[in-house]
């Protein structure tokens, strides 16, 4: 996702939208492809011949997550109001006025990064590899290297 053509969406903690699995669209488009093949290939029909588990799967439950997935597995990113609401990195660079963490003086210290798990830790050493560095030089050094920072 991007805000204008020249200024790639990026959150505060670093995940460039375009790279992540919601925000490129990636899990909205694949759940859409994945109800169209089980709806083409009647799966439900022929599941249950093929193993017995088939014969206890609620294949209109299947459809119905799917259907959620497509339409609302998408982000928007945080600068388009995506995202939690009440992320907890992005409330507080909103509140410092900051464009990404890297700039954030707390940030060794930061505990926000934490109800991202393990790959919170990842994001967090993500800003302090690019301490210094302007959002678009951090965006094209991923473009370069790994395109997986979201």
């Amino acid at each position: 996702m991007t805000t204008d053509s020249d200024k790639p969406e990026v959150g505060p903690c670093g995940i460039v939208c375009g790279f992540c699995p919601l925000g490129s669209g990636a899990v909205a488009e694949t759940a859409e492809r994945a109800r169209g093949f089980l709806e083409g290939c009647n799966i439900p029909d022929w599941a249950p011949l093929v193993s017995e588990e088939g014969c206890g799967i609620d294949w209109h439950q299947v459809v119905e997550g799917l259907e959620w997935m497509r339409r609302y597995a998408l982000c928007p990113g945080c600068e388009s109001g995506g995202g939690p609401p009440d992320c907890p990195i992005r409330v507080c660079a909103r509140e410092k006025g900051l464009d990404l963490c890297s700039f954030c003086g707390e940030l060794e210290s930061c505990g926000n990064f934490g109800w991202l798990g393990d790959r919170g830790e990842e994001m967090k050493d993500a800003m302090r590899r690019a301490r210094g560095v302007s959002r678009e030089e951090y965006v094209n050094a991923l473009q370069g290297g790994k395109s997986g920072e979201g």
